[in-house]
């Protein structure tokens, strides 16, 4: 079996992006470390000051005690995991010792943990400039290469001939590149001659990057099982009424008027569950038969659903009905109940007809297309699906750093919580704030335990009670400096890596969709042109 470390290792060297955003925050480093260094010297100033402010007091005791202490618990507070507890022993005794808490905060969550973010938006941003440029610089330079050996006697014009050749070893020696047809290359070969010269000149061999990237459907694609099996009725007058209808916003918002019905029906079902009454579970909902109102309510949906995925696969076809994620996640639903369905009312063990209604209820969740009318709240929604996929590498950097971790804490710390009688540390554990909250699950003896620990120091909340459980079990303070560690390179640097990805990912996929046109038809009308991004 692989060592955790290596295996780290072989998924980093799988992902280039994550390895490009790990350059990213190598290069941060200096100007994070700089801010950072100037909250540990406001750090060392404000504990100094509460150390000497609070000495027998009450607060003193619990969070002053010392300077490390003091340190250790304003450190605490820049996470706000402990604020405002923290100030309300000596609070209730003297308002006036808001005065330093306030401030402490304004300097440091507000201001420089701010400025963090900004920092790293800045540095991400420049990289993601720096990586634009440099590949469109080299992009150019290859087609200008590449144009040049195609166009060896220096003639400024390529035939087509020489094109068409291209593309046939594009075909053939490359298989990252989608097969392309001889219809395809003649549609691509027209788009590039803008002068319909039937040549090629270098400036318009500039665009054959972008070219590529265009995907044509016939439109013969999108024939319905209906107009190619059955023409004369598809032709029939009742049958193009039908289609209207199918297609009308009326349909969709009778659809919806049935979902909110829907949704108040589960809402009734509900409502003792909701309003936290005592529920005593009809025996009826486990023979197996429709034998209550409510089965036969739920029955009655599950079939309207099912006739709507029907109507609108024939109307619009398999193709265009699927190019909608929302059709994609009615159908998906619509096929788990019909099938819960069937396991539920077919005879078997499993008869518990509650099943059917928890699928019917992921269902309502179209009811966000209430939203989406909105032509701001569709914006959102488109960006978001665009941005989500280009997400991934970032997010790995994160799920990276989240191993690595844990495969340290499993090191230092594994076996050391766990309610063993045998145990001895585990009596170390008792009467502290981890296991007054019931933390024994969280801790370090498998990488899943682990990675759940530091996802709640992602959280943040409450992160201190699971630290005071290791602290301890050790009976040592070095532990503070992992969870400090984990917190400086999960929270500052890669959480606030993946904000900035996602708000310059977010105000280019804006630039993106202002600009572009998704579709265009082109020609006699018989092909359409995507562009594949």
């Amino acid at each position: 079996m692989h060592h955790p470390y290596v295996r780290l290792a072989i998924l980093l060297s799988l992902s280039p992006a994550a390895q490009r955003d790990i350059g990213v925050l190598v290069k941060m480093l200096p100007e994070v470390m700089n801010i950072l260094l100037i909250l540990g010297v406001f750090m060392v100033f404000y504990a100094w000051f509460g150390t000497v402010m609070f000495v027998g007091t009450e607060e003193g005791s619990m969070h002053f005690s010392s300077l490390i202490e003091s340190m250790w618990t304003l450190w605490i507070c820049v996470t706000t995991a402990n604020y405002p507890d923290v100030m309300m022993p000596e609070y209730n005794q003297n308002r006036w010792v808001t005065l330093y808490f306030i401030s402490f905060m304004i300097l440091s969550f507000f201001f420089l943990m701010n400025l963090v973010l900004a920092a790293v938006f800045n540095e991400y941003q420049l990289a993601f400039q720096t990586r634009k440029q440099d590949r469109t610089k080299a992009s150019d330079e290859n087609l200008r290469k590449a144009y040049a050996l195609m166009d060896s006697e220096g003639m400024g014009r390529i035939d087509q001939e020489t094109v068409m050749a291209l593309f046939c070893i594009l075909n053939e020696d490359f298989p990252e590149f989608r097969t392309l047809s001889d219809e395809d290359t003649k549609l691509l070969f027209a788009i590039l001659d803008k002068d319909g010269s039937s040549t090629i000149t270098e400036e318009e061999f500039m665009d054959f990057g972008s070219v590529l990237l265009l995907e044509f459907v016939k439109t013969s694609a999108y024939s319905t099982f209906v107009e190619l099996r059955l023409p004369k009725i598809f032709h029939s007058s009742l049958y193009q009424t039908f289609c209207t209808v199918v297609k009308s916003n009326l349909f969709e918002y009778s659809i919806d008027a049935i979902l909110v019905m829907n949704a108040v029906v589960i809402g009734i079902q509900s409502y003792p569950e909701l309003s936290g009454q005592a529920v005593q579970i009809d025996p009826k909902y486990w023979d197996g038969s429709i034998d209550t109102i409510w089965e036969g309510v739920e029955s009655v949906f599950t079939v309207i659903y099912a006739l709507e995925v029907v109507v609108k696969v024939l109307v619009l076809g398999w193709r265009a009905y699927t190019e909608s994620y929302k059709n994609v996640f009615d159908f998906t639903i619509t096929i788990l109940a019909v099938i819960s369905s069937s396991i539920v009312y077919y005879p078997n063990e499993f008869s518990d007809s509650r099943l059917i209604r928890m699928i019917v209820m992921a269902r309502v969740l179209r009811l966000i297309r209430l939203l989406t009318a909105m032509k701001r709240f569709q914006l959102i929604g488109i960006i978001s699906v665009e941005i989500l996929p280009a997400a991934s590498s970032a997010l790995m950097v994160l799920f990276c750093i989240m191993y690595f971790f844990s495969a340290l804490g499993m090191h230092l710390y594994g076996g050391l919580i766990t309610r063993d009688p045998a145990n001895s540390l585990a009596y170390l554990l008792l009467g502290t704030d981890f296991s007054e909250n019931d933390y024994w699950a969280n801790n370090f003896n498998d990488m899943i335990s682990g990675m759940n620990v530091l996802f709640n120091m992602l959280v943040v909340n409450n992160w201190t009670e699971c630290e005071v459980g290791f602290e301890a079990t050790t009976q040592e303070k070095w532990v503070r400096f992992f969870f400090l560690s984990f917190h400086v390179c999960g929270v500052i640097l890669v959480n606030n890596l993946v904000i900035a990805f996602i708000i310059n990912a977010f105000f280019e996929e804006l630039a993106i969709y202002r600009e572009r046109t998704d579709e265009e038809i082109v020609g006699d009308g018989e092909a359409v042109i995507r562009n594949r991004r």
